[in-house]
């Protein structure tokens, strides 16, 4: 499971990283090519072959700021393998055919990228005492864990850390995201999951030398991968069935009122700024998304003529009746499992930080944390669309109205709402584009 950059150049100091990175891998293959011993060429050719293979058949990013692949476990069993020189090609090559990647600056970072994670694998074995190729032949258990197994983990978790080092580089000047925010959802989407390569990457050096398979291990490697590649095809099958839920729901909203369409994909957008801001794992920034984007869906069971008055001209039994869709929204959505997280958010939404807002009158940590962002998210939304298309709105006076009233909102969401806005801008009614 790799996670590719994708640059839209935002940053004058972009080029010079993508460059730097570039020169540091080139650097490395070459020192390593002539100053260490040169790995066997049938267990090389057989690994770079396995790496571009898995590689063309990974499943694109679902939704979770990574994809799957078997790359991963193929570096750090090439660490042990084939050493640092062949880690390094093995990665390298792996990256540099990739048909659905058009501009080539892409292509070369990601090549360096898994290069230098081959590397940095190889490099830590080394350090560790691991022991190499042949030299496994015979070993004892304890020998076993000892001289490969505890080296080869050690190698998988320092690749993982180098991955999200250098991809949250990219991103942080790319898209502007603070780097120690990037890095800690980085490790939060794919740390895990590293711990599960090395073991498998274990297992595939224990079945290549120890167990005497040789290359044939590759297919008692694979099989189970393939499995594993298959579960992850339907599980983003159905990531891509709740996507297409949620778009009916705002469909449906949009039939009866427009201009909620926007300020759904608007608010969207801005919650997936302030959860990553917060550092909330990517499950909860997915159900603070969910939650914003369906946070008008009560406007549904709203007659349509409230909602095309101006809020001036209500009555407040009418009044009631349209902030009473918090409430209707929740109730409405209950019964979807995966929106099943979600309802809280759209539920307390108008709860205020000092307990005095409404449906439920809670207060401070005990308003879910989706309801949190979503009432700052919105409010924003008002305030820079109140006037025609926002024009003029500025993020101070963004800021100045969201500290107007000090005991609606969450300071900690208010910071992280700001922070975001300076990072990215107003947010537009295009859905956000997600950095991976």
């Amino acid at each position: 499971m790799t996670t590719t950059a994708m640059a839209s150049a935002q940053s004058r100091w972009l080029p010079y990283y993508l460059a730097l990175v570039v020169t540091t891998s080139l650097t490395v293959g070459v020192s390593s090519w002539f100053l260490l011993p040169r790995p066997s060429f049938g267990p090389l050719v057989l690994l770079c072959i396995m790496g571009l293979v898995s590689y063309q058949i990974r499943e694109p990013e679902l939704g979770l700021r990574i994809s799957f692949s078997f790359l991963s476990i193929i570096l750090v069993a090439s660490a042990a393998i084939v050493g640092m020189f062949g880690a390094w090609l093995v990665g390298a090559l792996s990256m540099l055919v990739d048909r659905e990647q058009p501009r080539r600056s892409v292509t070369m970072f990601n090549a360096a990228m898994c290069s230098l994670l081959g590397a940095s694998s190889a490099l830590t074995y080394a350090l560790l005492g691991g022991v190499e190729g042949d030299a496994m032949v015979g070993m004892g258990p304890v020998r076993l864990a000892s001289d490969v197994g505890w080296p080869l983990l050690a190698a998988d978790i320092a690749a993982c850390l180098v991955n999200a080092a250098l991809l949250s580089g990219v991103i942080s000047l790319d898209k502007r995201v603070p780097f120690w925010v990037q890095m800690r959802q980085v490790l939060t989407g794919s740390g895990v999951a590293y711990v599960g390569y090395g073991v498998i990457g274990l297992l595939f050096v224990i079945l290549w030398f120890p167990a005497g398979l040789g290359a044939f291990s590759a297919l008692l490697v694979l099989a189970p991968l393939l499995a594993a590649r298959w579960a992850f095809i339907q599980f983003g099958e159905e990531l891509r069935s709740h996507e297409r839920t949620v778009d009916t729901l705002v469909t449906a909203l949009g039939t009866k009122e427009p201009a909620a369409v926007g300020r759904s994909r608007r608010a969207a957008a801005l919650a997936e700024w302030v959860a990553e801001g917060l550092g909330l794992p990517p499950g909860q920034i997915g159900t603070v998304r969910y939650a914003a984007t369906l946070h008008e869906i009560g406007h549904l069971g709203v007659a349509t003529r409230l909602l095309r008055r101006a809020p001036s001209s209500l009555s407040p039994a009418e009044r009631r009746v349209i902030d009473g869709h918090s409430v209707v929204g929740a109730r409405m959505i209950e019964g979807i499992d995966f929106l099943e997280d979600a309802r809280s958010g759209i539920r307390h939404q108008h709860e205020r930080f000092d307990g005095s807002g409404r449906p439920d009158g809670r207060a401070g940590q005990d308003i879910p944390i989706a309801a949190r962002i979503v009432a700052v998210t919105s409010a924003i939304d008002e305030v820079v669309h109140a006037s025609d298309a926002g024009a003029g709105v500025t993020v101070a006076d963004v800021a100045r109205a969201l500290s107007a009233d000090p005991g609606r909102f969450d300071p900690d969401v208010v910071a992280a709402a700001i922070a975001a806005l300076d990072r990215h801008g107003l947010p537009t009614s295009a859905p956000a584009e997600a950095a991976t």
